[in-house]
C-alpha cells in the first residue's frame, strides 16, 4: 500500500498534534459541551404545555386511523399503537379456476394494472382510491373516511365484463393485549345480512365492526352444483383463526392455506367430470369459531358490487352507511376546494387533465403515508471499515456485528408502495415539501417522528426497515444499516420552508383562547385553528414545537460533521495555499469503487478508486445547506448567540472551501477531489451532472460564477434535454453505461431543485442582468419540459415513475413512484415565468 507519510519523528508528531488540536478547537464544535444549552423555560410554561398537549390530542384524533399499511392495496391500522389492530383487503377473479393465482393483497411491481391509487385523499378525512386491475378484469374502488375515532370503508367493484365474477376477502386481526370476536350468530351456510364483530384495542377501548350485506343491486355468481347450496355465493362466509399476533401481516398466507385445504377436499370428494365451478371451490367454509385474533370474511359477486365496513369506537357515536356517504362527499368536496387554493394551476397547466394528475400525485403521496414499527438490523462493529481512513478500506471490512436493535416506530411517507414501502431519509425531505403546503402540522408530525429515531450519537438510519413485514420486501444484503452512514439531509429544507411559511403567514381576525384555569390566553387565528394549520396560526406554538426539537437537531447536525468529515490537512498539497478552514470538508462514508449509495446518487461516477483523501462536493453543498438551516432554526427558536456564531463560522468555512477547493477553473464546474497516485497530490475529479450542480441547486454559488454554471445547464450536449435536466452529461464516458441509474436519466426531485434555485437567484440583487435572462430561459423551458415528461407517461401508462429516459422521455425505473415525483404538482403551480405572477 502506498500510504502517504504523515509524520517523520516523534518530536514532529508532538508539535503537529499540539497545533492541530489548537486549530481544531477554533474551527470545530463537535463536542456539544461547547454549545450553550437552549433555555426551554418558555416552552415548558403551563400555558404552552397545555396548548401543545391539546394540539397533539386533536391532531392525533384526526390522524389516529388510516391506510397506514401502504405496502398493501388497502391496509388499515392505527398510528402509534404497534401491537393492536391490522386490517386489509384481498380479491381475485372467480370466472376460471386460475383466478386464485392472481389474488391481490400486497402491491407488487409485477401485477398488471392500468394505474392505481388515490384520486382524492386527505390524511385527516379520507378519500377515494381506484385500482384498475387488468388481470382480474375489474376496477376496485376503496373509499375510506374518518369521523372522530370512527372510520368506514366502502368497497365497490366494476368488472370489465358485465357478467364477470369477483371474490372479495376482508380481514382484520388483533395483536398483543387487544381482543376480538364475531358476534353474529353462526350459520353453516353463511350470512345473508350484516356480519358483526366486537373487541377491545389496548389504549383505545372497545370497538365494533359491521360489514354490511350491501344494496339490492349486488348479485351473486350462479352455480347449480350441490356444493353451492352448502356454501351459497350470495352470503358472507366467515372464518376465525387463533394465530401468533406477530404473523397477522401474513394474512394472505393464512387465507391461501385455507383455500388449499378446501381444494384438496373438493378434489377428493368429486371426480373431474363433476367438479364444481370456481365460485363454490373458492368460497370459505364457515366454522363455528367466534373467538380468535384473525377474522376472514369472503363473498363472491357477479357484476358490479358494493358493501361497507363500519368501525365504531365506544363513546364516539354511531357509524352508518349514510354517514359514510355524507362524510365521503364532504371530504372530496373539501379536497377539491383545498387543492385549488393550495396548488393553483399556472399556465400552461390549467387544463382539467393536468389538474387531475396533480390531485392524484398529492393524494397518493398522502395516501402512501405509513405507520411502521419493529426491530431493525444495525452493524455496530467498530473497525477500520467504519473509519475508512486507510487506502482500499472497502476491502477491509473487518468482523461485522449485526444486531437486531429494539423496536422503534416511524410515521412517514414512502417513495413507492410496490417497491419502496418504507421510510427513506433523503427522500422524505422532498416528499414533505408538497405535504407542508397542504398540511403544515402533518409535515411537522412526520419530521418529529423521524427525529425521534436519533440515537445518543445523533445518528438516524438512512433506510428504515422496521419489523418482519418491512424486511420481507428488502433483499437481505440491503437490510443492515451502519451508524457511520449518512444521506443528504433534505428534511432541513422542509424545516426552513416551515419557518418561512410561519413568518410570512397573513393574519386575519385573532381571538383569545383560554389555556388552563385562570391562565392568560393564547392568540390564534380563527375560524380555521384546526390541527392542520395550528402552527401557522400560532407562531408561539410553532416556535415552542421547534424549540423542543432543536437539541435533537443539533445532536444530529454534530453527528454529520463528525462522521462525514474529510481529512483536509493530512492530504493537503503543500504547494497550495492554506484553505480558509481545516475542518470544512466532507466525504460520504460507505463508498465502494462502483457505488456511493449514501450520497443518494448510487452509481453516479466518482473517482475510479475510493480514497481517504477524497472530498465530495455534493456533500459539501448539503452541509452548507444544513448549516444555513441550523442558523435559521436557531434564530427562530431563540437559541444561544454562541450557537448561531458557531454555525455562521462553519458556513463561512464551507462557502470559502467550496470555492478554494472544489471549484475547478479549468473545467468550469464544482468537482469532487481525489488522490492522484502518480502525481502524489489531491486533484479535482470532475463528472458533469447532478453532483457538479448541487452547489447551484442549494444556492451556494457566488454571483461571479452563476453565468458559467448556467451556460453548462443550457448545453444540449451536456445535461440539457427536451425532457428535463439529465443526471449525467452526454459528454461523460460513463453516460448511459452499466446500471445506468444516475447516469443520464431524468429525476424530478433534482429538476425541482434547479427550478427553485433559479427563482432564488433571479430575485438576488447580486445576479447580473445577463444571468437573469439565462435564468428566465432555463426556468420557463425546464418547467414545461419536466411537467410534460411526467404527464405524457402518466397518460400512457397510468403511473408516475421513478425516473425518465433522457432521449425520448419514456418511463424508466420503478412505477407507481409517487414520492418525490409528486413535486410535479408544485412545479405546475409555480409562476409560468420568472418575474411573473
Amino acid at each position: 500500500m502506498n500510504l502517504r507519510p504523515r509524520c517523520f519523528f516523534l518530536l514532529g508528531i508532538l508539535i503537529v498534534s499540539f497545533f492541530a488540536l489548537a486549530l481544531c478547537r477554533l474551527d470545530e464544535f463537535d463536542d456539544e459541551d461547547e454549545l450553550d444549552e437552549l433555555d426551554l423555560t418558555d416552552v415548558e410554561d403551563l400555558n404552552m404545555r397545555v396548548l401543545l398537549a391539546e394540539h397533539a390530542r386533536e391532531s392525533n384524533a384526526t390522524l389516529q386511523w388510516g391506510p397506514y399499511r401502504p405496502n398493501l392495496y388497502l391496509g388499515i391500522r392505527p398510528r402509534g399503537l404497534p401491537e393492536s389492530f391490522l386490517a386489509g383487503l384481498m380479491w381475485h377473479n372467480t370466472d376460471t379456476y386460475t383466478g386464485l393465482r392472481f389474488t391481490r393483497h400486497s402491491c407488487e411491481t409485477g401485477h398488471d394494472f392500468k394505474g392505481y391509487g388515490w384520486e382524492a385523499y386527505d390524511a385527516r378525512s379520507g378519500g377515494r382510491q381506484v385500482l384498475h386491475d387488468v388481470e382480474n378484469a375489474v376496477d376496485i374502488y376503496t373509499e375510506f373516511v374518518k369521523d372522530g375515532s370512527n372510520w368506514a370503508l366502502r368497497v365497490r367493484g366494476v368488472p370489465k365484463e358485465a357478467e364477470g365474477s369477483t371474490s372479495i376477502i376482508f380481514y382484520f386481526g388483533t395483536q398483543g393485549l387487544s381482543t376480538s370476536r364475531r358476534t353474529s350468530q353462526y350459520s353453516h351456510t353463511g350470512y345473508k345480512g350484516d356480519v358483526e364483530y366486537e373487541g377491545e384495542i389496548s389504549s383505545l377501548g372497545r370497538f365494533r365492526i359491521a360489514v354490511t350485506y350491501g344494496p339490492e343491486t349486488n348479485d351473486a355468481a350462479e352455480n347449480t352444483h350441490p356444493l353451492s347450496y352448502m356454501h351459497p355465493a350470495d352470503a358472507w362466509h366467515a372464518r376465525t383463526l387463533a394465530v401468533n399476533g406477530d404473523t397477522i401481516w401474513r394474512s394472505m398466507d393464512y387465507y391461501m392455506a385455507l383455500m388449499q385445504e378446501q381444494i384438496k377436499e373438493v378434489q377428493t370428494a368429486y371426480p373431474r367430470e363433476t367438479m364444481p365451478g370456481p365460485v363454490p371451490i373458492f368460497t370459505l367454509y364457515d366454522t363455528p369459531e367466534r373467538d380468535g385474533n384473525l377474522h376472514f370474511l369472503q363473498r363472491s359477486f357477479k357484476g358490479g358490487f358494493e358493501f361497507d365496513i363500519l368501525f365504531e369506537q365506544d363513546g364516539e357515536g354511531e357509524m352508518t352507511s349514510e354517514k359514510l356517504t355524507s362524510v365521503l362527499e364532504q371530504s372530496i368536496d373539501d379536497f377539491d376546494e383545498r387543492y385549488s387554493k393550495t396548488f393553483p394551476a399556472a399556465e400552461p397547466f390549467t387544463d382539467a387533465e393536468h389538474v387531475s394528475m396533480g390531485k392524484a400525485l398529492v393524494s397518493n403521496l398522502m395516501g402512501g403515508i405509513g405507520y411502521f414499527q419493529g426491530t431493525s438490523l444495525v452493524d455496530k462493529s467498530d473497525g477500520a471499515y467504519d473509519d475508512e481512513e486507510e487506502e482500499e478500506f472497502w476491502n477491509y471490512k473487518g468482523q461485522s456485528d449485526v444486531t437486531e436493535v429494539p423496536a422503534t416506530e416511524l410515521f412517514c411517507t414512502v417513495p413507492s408502495r410496490p417497491f419502496f414501502p418504507r421510510g427513506f431519509y433523503w427522500d422524505e425531505g422532498f416528499h414533505l415539501l408538497p405535504v407542508l403546503k397542504w398540511d403544515p402540522d402533518l409535515a411537522l408530525e412526520v419530521i418529529k417522528s423521524w427525529f425521534s429515531l436519533t440515537d445518543e450519537d445523533g445518528w438516524i438510519a438512512r433506510e428504515q426497515i422496521l419489523g418482519e413485514e418491512a424486511r420481507s420486501k428488502v433483499p437481505k444484503e440491503f437490510q443492515t444499516q451502519f451508524p457511520s452512514y449518512a444521506n443528504p439531509p433534505t428534511m432541513m429544507l422542509t424545516l426552513v420552508e416551515f419557518i418561512d411559511d410561519v413568518e410570512k403567514f397573513a393574519y386575519a381576525e385573532r381571538r383569545g383562547v383560554p389555556v388552563g384555569d385562570n391562565e392568560q390566553q393564547q392568540l390564534i387565528n380563527f375560524p380555521d385553528s384546526s390541527p392542520r394549520l395550528a402552527y401557522l396560526h400560532s407562531p408561539a406554538m410553532a416556535r415552542a414545537a421547534l424549540k423542543r426539537l432543536y437539541p435533537t437537531l443539533k445532536r444530529h447536525y454534530n453527528w454529520f460533521r463528525r462522521t462525514q468529515a474529510a481529512d483536509i490537512r493530512s492530504w493537503h498539497n503543500p504547494d497550495d495555499a492554506r484553505p480558509k478552514s481545516w475542518t470544512e470538508g466532507y466525504r460520504w462514508r460507505g463508498r465502494t469503487p462502483n457505488h456511493c449509495l449514501t450520497s443518494g446518487l448510487d452509481d453516479y461516477p466518482r473517482a475510479a478508486m475510493p480514497h481517504p483523501a477524497e472530498m465530495h462536493v455534493d456533500l459539501m453543498a448539503w452541509m452548507g445547506s444544513m448549516t444555513k438551516a441550523m442558523i435559521k432554526i436557531s434564530r427562530f427558536v431563540g437559541a444561544p448567540e454562541a450557537d448561531i456564531k458557531l454555525y455562521e463560522k462553519v458556513l463561512e468555512g464551507i462557502e470559502a472551501n467550496l470555492e478554494d477547493l472544489h471549484w475547478s477553473e479549468e473545467d468550469g464546474m464544482y468537482c469532487d477531489l481525489t488522490w492522484d497516485m502518480e502525481e502524489d497530490r489531491r486533484v479535482p475529479e470532475c463528472h458533469e451532472g447532478y453532483v457538479t450542480l448541487v452547489p447551484f441547486m442549494l444556492g451556494l454559488v457566488p454571483a461571479d460564477k452563476i453565468g458559467r454554471v448556467l451556460d453548462r445547464i443550457l448545453d444540449p450536449e451536456g445535461v440539457w434535454s427536451a425532457f428535463g435536466i439529465r443526471s449525467l452529461s452526454k459528454r461523460e464516458p460513463a453516460f448511459g453505461k452499466d446500471e445506468d441509474y444516475w447516469r443520464g436519466a431524468i429525476w424530478v426531485n433534482m429538476n425541482y431543485l434547479v427550478l427553485r434555485s433559479a427563482q432564488d437567484y433571479y430575485k438576488d440583487a447580486q445576479t447580473s442582468a445577463g444571468d437573469r435572462e439565462k435564468l428566465k430561459e432555463i426556468y420557463s423551458q425546464l418547467r414545461t419540459n419536466i411537467v410534460q415528461t411526467v404527464y405524457k407517461q402518466w397518460e400512457e401508462t397510468g403511473f408516475a415513475w421513478e425516473q425518465y429516459e433522457q432521449s425520448e422521455g419514456k418511463a424508466k425505473g420503478v412505477k407507481h413512484f409517487t414520492g418525490w415525483t409528486s413535486l410535479t404538482t408544485m412545479i405546475m403551480s409555480m409562476p409560468a415565468e420568472l418575474g411573473g405572477k
